[in-house]
């Protein structure tokens, strides 16, 4: 890292700079080069002079930050950060007080709830809007490919002898050899054997989505053609083995079906789009 010397600056100034530290470049201000330094620090100078015309404004008129939501807030940064006397050793080689910093972090959360509230009086989306971005981002809603799989489960979490896990070991390739010469024998095998909830229902696991089951399973499955049985698969629960009974392709969203999710995206970039313009009002009233 480049050497340099620090100033002394303002405490506001000080918390917003670490803030955009750890934001922008994912390190503490003191491990940022002279280069990076200087970045943050005039992002973090920028944001100074907005939040001071957003704390002036009308609209923080009435806005009270309890001291527990503080404090809590408080809390979670010192769990983030992990050792408590690590965050405040922190304060002390930037100058900053704790006090100093309590202040500064109310404001931050103060400017937080302001433009919340702005963002809360974005006009609504209209039908007309949810269907023109349908129409013209169609490539975009697809439901995810899913597959028809059935699951079998031997547990050695309550087995605490390498002789009994070597004993369900045999016994898992026994079964897995057997699956192999007859694989629609699986539900089957599954309800005599397997120590998963879903052995009374033949291992059934439904139409599993990529990501739903853990990543070890969930990449073995997703390798299978259908009709498949999986190797014997070992987790730190025990043995599996997963059988592809059919694969469902992607397919495209109706507009129903994709309604709520384009109702998230430009409810955002509604509030983002009337915050935005209640800040450029601010700047232009006030100068």
């Amino acid at each position: 890292m480049q050497s340099r010397t620090h100033r002394q600056i303002e405490p506001s100034l000080t918390f917003t700079l670490m803030k955009f530290a750890l934001q922008v470049f994912e390190k503490k201000v003191v491990e940022l080069t002279v280069e990076e330094y200087a970045e943050a620090y005039l992002q973090a100078c920028h944001e100074m002079s907005l939040q001071e015309k957003i704390l002036l404004s009308e609209a923080a008129c009435g806005v009270i930050i309890p001291q527990k939501t503080i404090m809590a807030t408080l809390s979670t940064l010192l769990a983030e950060h992990g050792d408590p006397e690590d965050f405040f050793h922190y304060l002390q080689k930037n100058n900053l007080q704790l006090d100093d910093y309590l202040i500064a972090l109310r404001n931050d959360l103060t400017v937080e709830t302001i433009l919340a509230r702005i963002a809360f009086h974005a006009e609504p989306v209209s039908l007309q809007e949810l269907e023109n971005y349908y129409d013209d981002h169609l490539d975009s809603f697809y439901s995810p490919e899913r597959r028809s799989s059935r699951h079998i489960f031997i547990s050695t979490e309550s087995t605490y002898s390498d002789r009994k896990v070597d004993a369900l070991r045999r016994r898992i390739r026994v079964l897995h050899s057997r699956l192999q010469d007859d694989p629609q024998s699986f539900s089957r095998e599954a309800q005599l054997h397997s120590d998963c909830t879903t052995a009374s229902d033949g291992g059934d696991l439904g139409r599993v989505g990529p990501g739903e089951l853990c990543a070890t399973l969930d990449h073995a499955l997703f390798r299978l053609a259908t009709g498949e049985i999986s190797p014997i698969i070992r987790t730190a629960q025990g043995f599996h083995i997963l059988f592809c009974e059919a694969i469902h392709p992607r397919q495209r969203l109706t507009f129903q079906e994709a309604s709520p999710q384009i109702q998230q995206i430009l409810t955002k970039e509604k509030k983002i789009t009337a915050c935005r313009t209640w800040i450029k009002s601010l700047l232009y009233n006030l100068k």
